[in-house]
């Protein structure tokens, strides 16, 4: 906690000046007027409240302007309250409502009382479908909400695009002013999700064991990277939405599942012993990586996964995952926030962006127009 506060400390001038502060959203064009940056984040409201508000503080200083915060396990009035301390921060928050209770059970169904019960109590309901409007109209009530972190790749099955775009339908119906956006991890996942959310967030996650840069010297990797920038950004102007990307922003050791899911720690490994086998993004890495998307696509939001992943998590050590020392947390957290700062390459600022008016290039907007079949917003 301590750490948290004295780096707030720090970042806050700096902050202030990088970043004008937000208005509140009153409409899904104003919601989609500008491309931000954000970060995920997990931490328990109902436990550890005032760290929570630190590390936002922090996420500020840091240049950042979303946050994504997980709806369950934490009451209202808590929610409440980390809401209105990021708007007086000038931030927003992006709710992480994903629970396959919304889409693979029956609006009849109860399952969702049992997932979130401070708003089954508050709502007085037990079935998925009033609870699930309560839920939506309650936080779109709040003036920091930026929008809905429906789902999340980890919990689409290959047969679900019907049953989500029933989901997806709903929260639009009860709010058809802020967000929805969907995580994918692959191609196939990405192709056959389009179109049902307002962002399908790409995930980007190429550092594993050895560096990506120089670029010269790794150049199948960026390769490939640009061209799955180049593929989410079409997709997305087939479909009339705005892409969205998010960005490595931890160590794929960080816990034994996912150093083992992707071949590099054998199942026997501890979960130190994976930590030491895979590494954290190098600073000039994220910088190079978001340059990179923001040069090939033209992204609506930038996501960074995750605080947690670079910051450590806010209580207790978790034995599911690695210890971050204060030393790499500090570390981590310089390096990240400076690439989240850094302005955009000459090349790249003068291009314009058709979404931002405050840069506008009304010849290349409007030729990007007539080449493209994305609808304004």
């Amino acid at each position: 906690m301590a750490l948290a506060a004295s780096f707030a400390c720090a970042f806050v001038s700096a902050a202030s000046a990088f970043r004008p502060k937000r208005g509140s959203q009153s409409s899904l064009h104003r919601a989609l007027s500008k491309r931000e940056q954000g970060i995920f984040e997990s931490c328990p409201l109902a436990t550890a409240e005032p760290n929570c508000l630190q590390r936002l503080a922090l996420m500020h200083a840091g240049g950042l302007d979303v946050v994504v915060f997980p709806v369950a396990g934490a009451s209202l009035y808590a929610l409440g309250r980390y809401a209105a301390a990021a708007r007086r921060l000038g931030m927003s928050v992006m709710w992480e409502l994903g629970d396959p209770v919304w889409w693979q059970q029956s609006a009849s169904g109860t399952q969702g009382a049992s997932d979130f019960p401070q708003f089954a109590a508050a709502c007085g309901c037990s079935d998925n479908g009033d609870l699930l409007a309560y839920i939506v109209r309650w936080l779109g009530s709040l003036p920091a909400t930026f929008g809905y972190y429906a789902i999340d790749d980890t919990m689409l099955e290959p047969d679900d695009r019907e049953a989500v775009a029933a989901y997806l339908a709903t929260i639009k119906r009860i709010d058809p002013v802020h967000v929805t956006m969907i995580a994918a991890f692959s191609d196939a996942q990405r192709r056959e999700y389009e179109g049902l959310a307002d962002l399908v967030g790409q995930e980007v996650y190429p550092i594993t064991t050895s560096p990506i840069l120089p670029q010269r010297d790794n150049w199948a990797t960026w390769r490939e990277l640009g061209r799955e920038a180049r593929d989410t950004q079409q997709q997305a102007d087939r479909a009339g939405k705005q892409s969205a990307f998010i960005l490595q922003a931890f160590s794929w050791g960080d816990n034994l599942a996912d150093g083992s899911a992707i071949g590099i720690c054998p199942q026997t490994d501890t979960t130190i012993a994976c930590a030491e086998r895979l590494r954290y993004p190098r600073p000039q890495e994220q910088l190079v990586l978001r340059n990179t998307i923001q040069r090939v696509a033209r992204p609506r939001l930038v996501l960074w996964y995750s605080f947690p992943g670079t910051y450590g998590q806010a209580t207790s050590p978790d034995p599911f995952y690695a210890p971050i020392s204060y030393t790499e947390a500090a570390q981590r957290w310089i390096g990240l926030s400076a690439a989240i700062k850094a302005p955009l390459p000459v090349a790249l600022s003068k291009r314009g962006d058709c979404q931002n008016r405050a840069r506008p290039r009304q010849t290349h907007c409007q030729a990007r127009r007539r080449a493209s079949p994305r609808k304004s917003t």
